[in-house]
């Protein structure tokens, strides 16, 4: 059901919408862990058993706020060539999953099939247009871009979360990693996690023919 009312029953006294915008609420706070039928319902001040009348099950509310949070991407703001507005649609779906960092797991699984996220899709083909691509690889090519930038996003979480790092010295210190104590020892300087996201992004678009060699 894609609409805003619920199935059967008295007048609503909610929405879908609202109960998205609660459950993402929620998960910014809490994680996703925290989000359940019960718990969006408590924080909308309903009872559990009446949001069954608006979503079936916790993998529909899930694929609700997935097409939720899909509405903040800016897809009238993408210019120039395709590379230029793959490139814009991939950044953009970065700083969203930076505003949300549950969303990049979700964002792994089935994909949503509402308005918002149609739209994602028919903004990403339209910049593919004139690619040369076949239709299957330019679906093919919009999955990876989204698949590159939830990886992205859940690396740059891991390492906010670093090891530590006196048990890596240990193991570095065995003898048994030497590539990898070389390339540590040689890293002068911090990662620039923006430049490297273009830099992965292009790639892939140079590898998948949508940038000539």
């Amino acid at each position: 059901m894609t609409g805003n009312q619920p199935r059967t029953g008295p007048r609503p006294r909610h929405s879908r919408a609202k109960i998205a915008q609660a459950a993402i609420a929620l998960a910014d706070e809490e994680g996703m862990g925290a989000v359940s039928i019960r718990a969006v319902a408590a924080k909308i001040g309903a009872g559990a058993a009446s949001l069954y009348r608006y979503v079936e099950s916790h993998e529909e509310l899930t694929g609700l706020m997935v097409e939720q949070i899909s509405a903040e991407y800016e897809l009238e703001s993408l210019a120039g060539s395709a590379a230029q507005q793959l490139l814009g649609l991939a950044t953009q779906g970065l700083q969203i999953m930076r505003r949300h960092p549950w969303v990049p797991s979700l964002a792994m699984g089935k994909a949503s099939m509402g308005p918002n996220a149609l739209a994602y899709l028919e903004r990403g083909l339209a910049a593919l247009e004139g690619s040369g691509l076949e239709a299957g690889a330019k679906l093919h090519c919009l999955a990876m871009l989204n698949a590159i930038t939830a990886a992205f996003a859940l690396n740059e979480q891991s390492q906010q979360r670093p090891e530590d790092p006196a048990a890596l010295f240990a193991q570095l210190e065995t003898g048994r990693y030497p590539h990898l104590s070389a390339a540590l020892g040689q890293a002068a300087r911090p990662v620039d996690q923006q430049e490297a996201f273009v830099n992965a992004i292009m790639h892939y678009l140079r590898g998948a023919g949508v940038i000539p060699n």
